[in-house]
């Protein structure tokens, strides 16, 4: 388990600092195209991928600490037993959704490799860089979802929410 959540911590710190950079350099093009009448060339196509990677990359992170947008009010209005069976039929759902699209993403990112795809806009790139990080982002949300299952079924799991 340490070496998992050194993985999501690690996977946490890069997205964080990954949006800070992309923060600021979306501030210096504006400073630049307004000031300097001059835009970085490429920069929004970094920025635009940028945050589509970012994202895969923070979700195992921000699942596993409980950061994900949830509907709590209705969950929470009901009895214990019932609200345990919710959370864990949300986690299946999690897990299931995880788990299909941690195939068709590692399919799709193979076939983008062998095909040798290329994203052409200012910049060029292989296509598969972009969805590279989908099937082990997707990985460790279905091993997130697992654990959070697991952990729901130990007799202790009535009361804390994950």
């Amino acid at each position: 388990m340490r070496a998992y959540e050194r993985v999501l911590a690690l996977c946490g710190l890069l997205a964080g600092l990954a949006f800070a950079l992309m923060a600021l350099a979306t501030a210096w093009d504006v400073f630049a195209r307004t000031v300097l009448g001059a835009s970085v060339r490429g920069l929004v196509d970094v920025v635009e991928y940028g945050l589509f990677v970012t994202t895969f990359l923070a979700a195992p992170w921000v699942l596993h600490q409980g950061g994900h947008v949830q509907v709590d009010f209705a969950v929470a209005a009901l009895a214990p037993s019932r609200r345990l069976h919710v959370q864990r039929l949300g986690d299946m759902v999690g897990l299931a959704a995880s788990l299909v699209l941690l195939v068709y993403s590692t399919r799709v990112t193979i076939a983008a490799w062998q095909q040798g795809n290329l994203v052409l806009k200012a910049i060029v790139f292989p296509e598969w860089w972009v969805f590279a990080v989908m099937p082990p982002s997707m990985l460790l949300l279905a091993f997130e979802f697992a654990r959070r299952l697991a952990a729901r079924e130990r007799p202790s799991a009535a009361a804390p929410d994950l």
